[in-house]
C-alpha cells in the first residue's frame, strides 16, 4: 500500500515529461538566430512596475539588436527602452537539448528562460528576479509575420504574487 501513491506519481511524471521536456535541436537555435538577430523597434507596454525601466501601462518605444557571435554558438542581445537596458545571452545548452536565454538589466533583475517551437510558433518560458528579489515568471509566444520583419510577443506572467497585464508587444526589423 506504502508504494502506491509514489509509483502513481512516477507514473504520471513519466508521462507528462515529454509535455515538460521543450526539446529543441542545434538546427532549431539556429533559426532562431536567424529568425530574433538585426536590428529592431518596437512598441512596448510595461505589464508591470519595472524598477529602472517604468510603470504597469506606460508605452515606450524600444529598441533590440541581436547579433551572433562565437561561431555561430551565441547571440548577444542589446534591448533599450524606457530608462533602461539589457543584455542578453542566447545559446544552445547540447546537453539539456534547450535553447537558454540569459537576461541581465541595468537595474539589477535577471531572468532566465527556455525558448523552443511547438505547432509552427516560438515559446518562451522563464522565470527570475528583481533586484530586491521579487521572484517574476513568464511564457511568451511569438507570432512572426511580414516574411520574418515583423514580431508580436505575446504572454502573461507575475510579479510577486501580482498577476502581469497580459502582454502584446510588436516589433519591426529595422536591418539584418
Amino acid at each position: 500500500m506504502r508504494l502506491v501513491a509514489p509509483t502513481a506519481a512516477l507514473f504520471l511524471a513519466v508521462l507528462a515529461w515529454p509535455a515538460l521536456a521543450q526539446d529543441s535541436s542545434r538546427e532549431d537555435f539556429r533559426d532562431f538566430c536567424h529568425a530574433i538577430q538585426g536590428r529592431w523597434v518596437g512598441d512596448v507596454t510595461w505589464v508591470a512596475d519595472w524598477p529602472g525601466f517604468g510603470k504597469r501601462g506606460e508605452k515606450v518605444t524600444a529598441y533590440w539588436e541581436g547579433r551572433v557571435s562565437e561561431d555561430g554558438n551565441l547571440l548577444i542581445g542589446k534591448f533599450v527602452g524606457g530608462d533602461g537596458s539589457e543584455t542578453s545571452l542566447i545559446y544552445f545548452d547540447a546537453s539539456a537539448k534547450q535553447i537558454r536565454w540569459t537576461m541581465v538589466a541595468s537595474a539589477g533583475s535577471v531572468t532566465q528562460s527556455v525558448v523552443f517551437k511547438k505547432d509552427g510558433k516560438w515559446h518562451q518560458k522563464g522565470h527570475g528576479s528583481l533586484a530586491d528579489g521579487t521572484k517574476t515568471q513568464y511564457t511568451n509566444t511569438a507570432i512572426i509575420t511580414e516574411n520574418g520583419n515583423k514580431w508580436v510577443w505575446e504572454g502573461t506572467g507575475t510579479v510577486g504574487d501580482k498577476p502581469a497585464a497580459d502582454q502584446r508587444d510588436v516589433w519591426r526589423r529595422v536591418s539584418k
